[in-house]
């Protein structure tokens, strides 16, 4: 019994590691690097700005937010939602690609936006 019960768990072990390698579970650190593919996550990254309007709101960096310029960035990026997230904001970690991340400091001024 003790037998069956040990070569049960080996079995399910050995399984469940190489499930993980299977599903990418290892690192890519030994992955060559090539500039094409720097280049296309470059491009995914700018493209990911674009669904929210982040890209359109670089001008806005530095400045108080406010009611009116809470309106100036609805208006300017066309996001259907928004947050404001300050340093000790606590936060959602699902990644919404038309949601536009307004983050602040803590005086409330502009310090970046991107998307999620």
């Amino acid at each position: 019994m003790k037998h069956a019960l040990l070569a049960a768990l080996v079995t399910t072990t050995l399984l469940g590691l190489n499930g993980c390698a299977w599903f990418g579970g290892g690192s890519d650190a030994t992955a060559p690097k090539d500039q094409a593919g720097a280049d296309a996550a470059a491009q995914s990254s700018d493209d990911a700005q674009k669904v929210c309007g982040a890209d359109r709101l670089k001008d806005l960096t530095g400045v108080t937010l406010d009611q009116g310029v809470r309106q100036q960035i609805v208006d300017q990026s066309q996001a259907q939602q928004f947050r404001v997230l300050a340093p000790e904001t606590i936060k959602t970690m699902d990644y919404r690609e038309d949601r536009l991340n307004i983050n602040v400091n803590q005086q409330g001024v502009i310090q970046s936006f991107d998307c999620g």
